[in-house]
């Protein structure tokens, strides 16, 4: 499935999880430890863990056992995640301490708008410094959008939507449930998890 590079071309890939969406979706099937198959490092940004374990809000949509999940999964496994930090993280994190110090009143509740998109772009570029000789960034991400801003970052970066991910798994890893993941998806978010685009950008440098 995936395209093989020249042995010059070769790089060590380390996943970047900058969108909620893989998360809540292989989480939706309890199959987050795929993640670690591929034998990459796994990164996720501050504020991605904080979408992924945060209560929603009243009327909006709970999914308590998806976010539970996950929750306990990010927690056991801290030692193999590396966090990366970004100042919309940190924004957030401040605003909330001082909104739980007022009371926690729902009208005044932090706003979740637009936090996405710019602690990607700080994410990013962020990686992308830390990026040693060799390496390449395997950016996990279904958001259209994100993938988007990502396209105007220059730098060695791929993306790889879930689906995708999942077929990685199925078809180079020989991962036997990957085979029927994505229709377990579907069932679990009432048909509304996002296929990805027809032509996913993906090209993994495997590992020399």
């Amino acid at each position: 499935m995936i395209d093989k590079p020249d042995p010059e071309d070769t790089r060590s890939p380390k996943f970047l999880i900058m969108d909620n969406t893989p998360l809540s979706l292989l989480g939706a099937i309890e199959a987050l430890d795929w993640f670690f198959e591929p034998g990459c490092d796994v990164w996720i940004t501050d504020l991605v863990l904080e979408e992924a374990t945060r209560e929603p809000g009243e009327g909006r949509d709970q999914r308590r056992a998806t976010r539970n999940y996950i929750a306990s999964w990010i927690e056991s496994n801290r030692n193999r995640l590396t966090v990366l930090a970004t100042a919309e993280g940190e924004r957030y994190r401040q605003e909330m301490e001082l909104w739980e110090l007022a009371g926690s009143p729902e009208r005044l509740r932090p706003t979740w708008k637009d936090r996405g998109e710019a602690s990607l772009l700080q994410g990013v570029q962020t990686i992308k410094a830390a990026l040693q000789s060799g390496e390449a960034i395997v950016v996990l991400v279904d958001d259209r959008d994100a993938r988007d801003a990502i396209r105007a970052v220059r730098a060695d970066i791929n993306m790889m939507g879930t689906q995708t991910f999942i077929e990685w798994l199925l078809e180079d890893f020989g991962i036997a449930q990957a085979e029927t993941a994505w229709t377990s998806i579907l069932m679990a978010t009432g048909n509304t998890a996002d296929p990805g685009e027809d032509e996913d950008p993906v090209y993994i440098r495997n590992s020399p």
